[in-house]
């Protein structure tokens, strides 16, 4: 049975774990703020605030789109709809919002508020640009977007001062009107919650972040029994071992993004993974999902493939084996994992000297939309400036992520405009794709080769 606080009301529901949070939002507690539209994570207007309680006895928020969020997935959390934010005065977020004439029909302004209000609980920077990040989720059909950024701009204004640590950062918050009083007793109230015992049968069906399982089928998963890897804490951890930058197969694109080794070892990852989705999204799809799910042009996928990663997939009686990812792909959705078996890590080389890698990808738009074509490259070059090594993977090509082989026959030469155009025109001939919504072959064809050339007129500065 399910247990978490919504707003300020503690809720035990027997509804089915796989149950999205919008549906028992708007039908069972009758909050109707929480707006239903495109059902698919898409435009924001179902997004809400998550609270997990930390190791440190602090709550980290994020925001999320709630018509993705299985009720299982929130026991033991603090679920915060825009009617935990009413109240007068209004929030600091509200009160900007309608000083700068950044709502008209009012529809997407509920999510609006919760994007911006979960930016200023869980922000390491409270920098503009981050807040127009946390936006990047919530869809305006009314004003254009100026309004809500000059909102935006003044919220970060007004936060000048507080402090980046955001678990230190509540009392602040609630000083300045930005969330109510009652936030301060709620990890309290958590550590009172008694959680669901994970169920994880030999039948369950694994859940990380879901975003995409349940735009797919969320009938289906109403009847299941599922085991939301998002309760496994053994395996929520990014470090580097070895040579290596380990990953655990519940992290999320945007914890990974934001993680200090990831900034250190590879920080091009935390621009491009501002493409693989919304903050909303990022918040809860993990690394591992996206390589599970197996589409044949996810943006993690495509990434890890150049970075030539390797997971470790375990099963249920806890035997582990590594696969490398590029033997990881067998066909059309179908991958190297039984039944039972989860991918319980990803491992990345950390990248050699001399090497580089840089992604790209084409879509109609830039953060909320399935590529047509993209493509990740890894190449290493010698004190003398000669290609040693490289990688190349393209998504949106074939019925799998494709890695180009052949590529050793540009080993010993320089990467200049001849030697780029033959790789260019290698990624071309690899190339396999069909005509869909995205786009004929032939034009997938031409991007794949355009990209290339487009990876190596990248500035280095870009790269690393």
């Amino acid at each position: 049975m399910p247990s978490f606080i919504l707003n300020q009301r503690v809720v035990s529901t027997e509804e089915s774990p796989g149950l999205v949070l919008l549906e028992f939002i708007r039908g069972t507690a009758c909050l109707s703020g929480t707006k239903e539209a495109c059902r698919e994570g898409e435009c924001g207007a179902c997004t809400v605030l998550v609270g997990a309680k930390q190791a440190d006895g602090s709550v980290a928020y994020k925001a999320c789109a709630s018509c993705l969020l299985p009720l299982g997935d929130v026991d033991g959390c603090h679920i915060v709809t825009v009617e935990g934010l009413i109240g007068e005065p209004l929030t600091l977020v509200q009160r900007l919002i309608v000083e700068n004439s950044a709502s008209q029909c009012g529809f997407c302004t509920p999510g609006i508020v919760l994007s911006l209000t979960g930016f200023c609980l869980g922000s390491s920077s409270l920098s503009y640009e981050e807040a127009i990040n946390a936006l990047d989720g919530n869809i305006c059909r009314c004003t254009g977007y100026v309004s809500i950024r000059n909102a935006a701009r003044a919220l970060c204004e007004k936060l000048a001062g507080t402090t980046v640590v955001p678990s230190k950062r509540l009392d602040s918050l609630i000083s300045s009107g930005v969330v109510p009083e009652y936030f301060r007793a709620i990890p309290d109230q958590l550590s009172e919650l008694r959680s669901a015992p994970a169920s994880c049968g030999k039948d369950a069906v694994f859940v990380a972040g879901g975003t995409d399982l349940f735009v797919q089928k969320p009938e289906q998963l109403m009847e299941k029994s599922l085991c939301f890897l998002s309760k496994r804490r053994d395996l929520d951890y990014v470090r580097v071992d070895g040579g290596r930058l380990r990953v655990g197969g519940a992290v999320t694109i945007e914890d990974f993004r934001n993680a200090a080794p990831v900034r250190e070892h590879f920080p091009g990852l935390r621009e491009d993974l501002l493409l693989h989705s919304s903050a909303i999204l990022r918040n809860k799809a993990t690394l591992a999902g996206n390589i599970v799910n197996a589409s044949p042009i996810g943006d993690a996928a495509i990434i890890l493939l150049a970075l030539d990663a390797g997971l470790v997939i375990t099963a249920a009686a806890g035997a582990k084996r590594e696969v490398p990812l590029a033997k990881f792909y067998l066909g059309y959705k179908k991958t190297d994992l039984a039944c039972g078996e989860l991918v319980s890590e990803i491992v990345i080389p950390l990248l050699p000297a001399g090497a580089r890698y840089h992604f790209e990808k084409v879509s109609n738009r830039a953060t909320l939309d399935i590529a047509a074509v993209n493509t990740a490259l890894r190449v290493t070059t010698g004190p003398d400036g000669v290609i040693t090594g490289l990688i190349l993977s393209a998504g949106g090509v074939g019925p799998t992520p494709l890695l180009v082989g052949g590529l050793e026959a540009f080993y010993g030469r320089k990467p200049d405009a001849v030697t780029v155009d033959a790789i260019a025109r290698a990624a071309e001939a690899a190339a396999k794709p069909i005509d869909d919504i995205r786009g004929s072959a032939a034009y997938k064809k031409l991007l794949a080769g355009q990209l290339v050339r487009a990876h190596f007129a990248a500035p280095r500065g870009e790269a690393l």
